[in-house]
């Protein structure tokens, strides 16, 4: 189906500069002005979250648009096919975050040929990494209008943490441990560090975390709010809230979630 006669739910792929293919699903809206683009976090898919089914739906109900999308760390070993019809493992094992921006590249591209006038980058986990450092490496970053934070990923402290040297290919791992801002982006435990690429983040941003997220502040678990406190430093046009009782994954409290994330988006 061309992409132009795209009109209701529909699974669609695109394929990356470098010539992967990936795949999403799309909930378009009628008058193509708002449209919300999610990128998954670390290990997961573009339909693994549990809280992007009600999403959609509120979403919907509020005439805004969803694009659900797969990058190249989904999974941990995963079989891609390129536009040559060849297969390539990558996955989170084999992933390089320098090449995230062509995934998200490939997604801004479809929306931009559906004509929709704000487009809001959402990042969930390792996703939050990836939509930061696409606004400064991205090709379509101009055509960001904002960007939402879920459960911010220190992807450093917690490759520390977690002994992911163990189990990571060595390229992902040194891609993952190479000392520059990029990756310092959520580095809370810094304390004399300026975060300049926060510094740098020009358009309205929402954090949305868990009190109990075990990953956020990840030296300091039980007190999100000094990490949070760092973002809306930061961050210059910020917004943010803890919601208590919620795990990384929200859980139980994704009500709340989906109730900021509407409100944000219909700013």
């Amino acid at each position: 189906m061309s992409q132009d006669l795209i009109s209701q739910n529909s699974l669609v792929r695109v394929f990356t500069e470098d010539n992967l293919c990936l795949h999403g699903y799309y909930m378009p809206t009628q008058d193509k002005k708002t449209i919300a683009l999610y990128v998954h976090g670390f290990k997961h898919t573009f339909y693994w979250d549990n809280f992007i089914y009600p999403l959609m739906e509120q979403l919907n109900k509020n005439n805004i648009g969803f694009l659900t999308v797969e990058t190249r760390g989904s999974g941990k070993e995963t079989e891609f096919k390129t536009k040559s019809g060849e297969n390539v493992f990558i996955g989170s094992k084999r992933e390089l975050l320098e090449d995230a921006h062509f995934d998200i590249s490939a997604w801004m591209k479809f929306l931009i040929s559906q004509n929709y006038e704000n487009i809001i980058l959402i990042g969930h986990s390792l996703g939050t990494f990836k939509v930061v450092r696409y606004l400064f490496e991205g090709k379509y970053a101009d055509k960001v209008n904002k960007i939402i934070l879920l459960a911010p990923f220190d992807n450093r402290a917690n490759m520390e943490v977690n002994h992911a040297k163990d189990w990571l290919a060595k390229p992902t791992y040194d891609s993952w441990n190479s000392d520059n801002d990029f990756n310092r982006i959520f580095k809370f435990s810094s304390t004399d560090y300026n975060f300049p690429i926060l510094q740098k983040i020009s358009i309205p941003t929402k954090i949305i975390v868990g009190s109990r997220d075990s990953y956020f502040n990840i030296h300091n678990p039980d007190h999100p709010e000094e990490a949070m406190n760092i973002l809306l430093k930061y961050i210059p046009n910020s917004e943010g809230i803890i919601i208590p009782k919620a795990i990384h994954s929200f859980k139980p409290r994704e009500d709340i979630l989906i109730s900021e994330i509407i409100k944000f988006l219909s700013k």
